[in-house]
């Protein structure tokens, strides 16, 4: 029996093949235009990142330079070595400013000061002097600088001998403002590579509104070394700036010199024909700097994607198996094709049904095989991703996870399938979803088993969480805020206070022996004042930093933490520290621990109401935490006043009988709720009160 099979494609079929091929290429060429975009994109805020990054921190310095500038200023007496040393230590200028060499003060010597100047920086240091002889009229010498390890060849150097330094230290005593010099090589860099000189000029007077007032009144600069590698590492907070995780990498000109250049140098990842390229010029202090930015082969690596060649793929094989099922449909006789027919038409009324039912969905649905290719989508799921139907159906859902994510999805989606169990993800922020122009958006998702045509089905919902996560960021940068400002608030307040307290000083030293006992009582009065308003920011400031990071996780003998505390508060002889046990040795968080010590002991001394008293320190050990108790045996609290003491600014005697800002207990009370710990009190009717914390044995457990 012979079967002659005719294979004969009508117009719809061609149409449907050509359709699906020019969609391909469309298909294709749309998804390499949005990579390359999103590489352009991706490369653009890393170098501005850069850029941005290196401005902030030379503006800190800047801020540094100025307040050693206030701190010179505001001293009626010429500032000595040994006062130059103890600013530095308060301004922690090793630990608060990375990347910084030094700062240290630049004095302008006239020829008729020179010897008087000599004699007095040798009353100190004998062995001071200027250097090198350059035959200029003036003198220019670095005459403190901290920390002086490391910068001892800088003491004693007149920078009016070399021309970028004097040329830029001009330039900021007749502008007023602050300038750097051109490339240096420092001398105390022995590795001569280059640097610069940061200038903030120092004035005896406030009438500078012209050159010739700014040169009249000018005394010297606060100034600041870099070595310009040095400047780099501290900037980006790594101690080798050459990581090979880092995807992009620079050099940096000042005009046409070499300040910094990590591209040539041997042991850097970088790529023979970078990725992508460019030069960012700015202005940096009347300086010119232009960084020279390009891709290393971490960022292609990164970056490297094979979305469009799927895209491609697929739409061929597609393409192929149109071809396919029209050639086998075609060769179906009458019988078969009726047969298909009612089949079609039934799939057609289950198809509606269930497209009902997911069309309506207020959320993104979607419907993959056990392959992880999607069967079906809803509209709302088209618009989240900004795909059409076409280009999902039949596509793999890692097309919708960020790349970065697609080996680890790949991995939880296959135990998903051996592990059937219903799940929800995305509560945690863990989850992301990737748009079809590369946009990312936080997700919310929720998988499900079922049985369908061709085998198990896996129904997604997803949720778009941006306006969730927008919401919780938003709340995070308000704290961040209302900390920051009240860091701000108490660190600027307090420069006036102090002139306030230096003030009321230099008052009573000049009326000691004329002025009445009234008057002196109350220069004393403004004095206390002031320190417990002083007393009352540092509080604020600790108070409003709890649940920042208060130090390290470190191991600490809780009893020679107690007694160096009870010492440091210097009590009245009559009061002794009583440890009837010895108190643990644990790893903690030591610098919470040692604040609520150190108020809780403050407390009892300064609240006592005799001039002797003994403080009790003991400890009970629990399964996973300790609790401490400190008992006084002074006045007892009433128990209506148990719970007002922990506010804040709250005292039960008058404020000018007991010096404190009021914020103790609260802000022990803050900490131990940030902890999950607590305090309590109990107190005698007649003598004698208890407070008890809790303290965590573990705090490797947080977070």
């Amino acid at each position: 029996m012979k079967m002659n099979i005719k294979f004969s494609f009508g117009r719809l079929h061609w149409a449907v093949i050509f359709t699906s091929f020019v969609l391909t290429i469309a298909a294709w060429q749309v998804s390499t235009s949005q990579i390359e975009k999103r590489i352009e994109q991706r490369f653009d805020f890393l170098s501005n990142q850069l850029v941005t990054q290196i401005i902030e921190r030379m503006k800190r310095y800047e801020n540094a330079l100025k307040t050693g500038a206030v701190a010179i200023q505001t001293q009626r007496k010429k500032i000595d070595v040994d006062d130059w040393l103890r600013f530095s230590k308060a301004l922690k200028i090793t630990s608060m400013y990375p990347g910084i060499n030094g700062i240290g003060v630049i004095y302008h010597i006239r020829p008729e000061e020179k010897d008087s100047f000599i004699k007095e920086q040798r009353a100190l240091r004998p062995d001071f002097k200027i250097h090198p002889y350059h035959g200029a009229v003036e003198n220019w010498p670095i005459t403190y600088i901290e920390p002086l390890d490391g910068n001892e060849q800088a003491v004693g150097l007149d920078i009016a001998f070399e021309q970028h330094r004097i040329n830029a230290a001009k330039k900021a005593r007749d502008t007023s403002q602050t300038q750097i010099t051109g490339p240096i090589t420092l001398v105390q860099d022995q590795k001569q590579t280059p640097g610069f000189l940061q200038f903030v000029p120092l004035y005896n007077s406030h009438d500078i509104t012209t050159t010739e007032l700014k040169r009249q009144h000018f005394i010297g600069h606060v100034y600041a070394p870099f070595i310009m590698h040095k400047l780099i590492s501290g900037t980006f907070n790594q101690k080798d700036i050459q990581d090979d995780n880092r995807h992009i990498r620079f050099s940096i000109y000042d005009g046409d010199e070499l300040l910094y250049d990590e591209l040539k140098e041997e042991g850097v990842t970088t790529t023979k024909s970078p990725n992508r390229s460019k030069k960012i010029t700015i202005e940096m202090y009347s300086r010119t700097w232009t960084f020279n930015i390009q891709t290393a082969s971490t960022f292609d690596e990164e970056m490297k994607t094979n979305q469009s060649t799927y895209v491609l793929i697929g739409g061929i094989v597609i393409d192929v198996l149109l071809i396919f099922i029209f050639i086998i449909l075609t060769g179906r006789d009458k019988r078969s094709l009726i047969l298909v027919d009612e089949m079609t038409r039934r799939a057609l009324v289950n198809e509606e049904y269930f497209r009902h039912v997911i069309e309506a969905a207020p959320c993104g649905m979607i419907i993959t095989n056990d392959n992880g290719l999607i069967e079906e989508v809803n509209p709302h799921a088209l618009a989240l991703f900004g795909y059409s139907k076409e280009q999902m159906l039949g596509q793999s859902i890692d097309m919708l996870v960020p790349h970065r994510f697609s080996s680890a999805h790949s991995k939880h989606r296959e135990g998903f399938y051996k592990h059937q169990e219903n799940r929800r993800m995305g509560i945690d922020r863990n989850v992301s979803g990737l748009k079809s122009n590369g946009d990312e958006f936080p997700a919310e998702i929720g998988l499900a088993h079922f049985n369908g045509e061709g085998g198990t089905k896996i129904l997604a919902t997803i949720i778009n969480m941006t306006e969730y996560v927008s919401i919780t960021d938003e709340l995070k940068r308000s704290n961040k805020d209302l900390n920051e400002f009240a860091y701000v608030a108490s660190h600027d307040l307090k420069a006036p206070l102090r002139g306030i307290m230096q003030l009321a000083s230099w008052i009573y030293e000049d009326i000691e022996e004329s002025a009445s006992d009234e008057t002196k009582t109350h220069l004393k009065l403004l004095q206390s004042r002031t320190a417990r308003l002083e007393k009352l920011l540092d509080d604020l400031l600790i108070y409003s930093r709890v649940g920042n990071h208060l130090g390290d996780i470190e191991k600490i003998d809780v009893s020679e933490s107690v007694q160096m505390i009870f010492q440091l508060l210097d009590p009245p002889e009559g009061f002794v520290l009583n440890l009837p046990a010895p108190l643990p040795i644990m790893t903690t968080l030591t610098t919470p621990l040692e604040v609520i010590f150190r108020n809780l002991i403050g407390n009892a001394i300064k609240h006592h109401d005799k001039t002797e008293g003994v403080i009790t320190i003991t400890v009970i050990e629990k399964d996973n935490f300790y609790e401490f108790f400190c008992e006084n045996d002074g006045p007892p609290i009433a128990p209506q006043h148990h719970d007002q003491i922990f506010e804040m600014f709250k005292t039960l005697r008058p404020r000018d009988e007991v010096e404190g800002s009021g914020m103790g207990l609260s802000i022990i009370k803050r900490m131990l709720d940030y902890h999950g710990q607590k305090i309590t009190i109990v107190s005698a009717e007649e003598r004698g009160v208890i407070f008890s914390f809790t303290w965590p044995k573990d705090f490797t457990r947080k977070g």
